[in-house]
């Protein structure tokens, strides 16, 4: 409520604008933070917790109607790629390898996935250091 009479000083009748822009903003917030704050409910832009919970209810009965295969069988299943990506290679390839080629290619496999990992953060931040220095250079320009 003070904002106009701190700012009129300084902007004059820009003052006007300025608070009619920085009201939306602070309203707007403000009603975003009430949707956020109660996402399921019975109003139209609300989220169908009851259909969730049904599917869900659905998904877990179809899960559980079938007995739970035993690990030999879940291995040997035809499709199953257990060190995939890295290996396109069924469970019947990596049985009869060591102890420690399995251990080596899943150590491999742990490395690439942190390389990329540290590529993605890595391209953050470069981005951001280019948009930074752009924007320096634009100021010394």
């Amino acid at each position: 409520m003070m904002l106009p009479f701190q700012l009129c000083a300084d902007l004059g009748w820009i003052t006007i604008p300025g608070c009619i822009f920085a009201a939306y903003i602070i309203i707007g917030l403000a009603a975003i933070g009430n949707e956020v704050e109660n996402p399921f409910g019975h109003d139209v832009n609300d989220l169908p917790l009851e259909a969730y919970c049904e599917e869900l209810e659905l998904d877990i009965d179809t899960i559980t109607s079938q007995p739970a295969p035993t690990t030999h069988e879940f291995m040997r299943r035809p499709g199953n790629m257990p060190i995939w990506p890295l290996s396109q290679k069924n469970y019947e390839s990596w049985s009869h390898r060591s102890k420690q080629d399995i251990r080596d290619a899943l150590m491999t496999k742990t490395k690439a996935d942190m390389a990329v990992r540290k590529s993605f953060v890595m391209t953050r931040v470069s981005e951001s250091d280019e948009k930074h220095t752009h924007g320096l250079q634009q100021q010394d320009a």
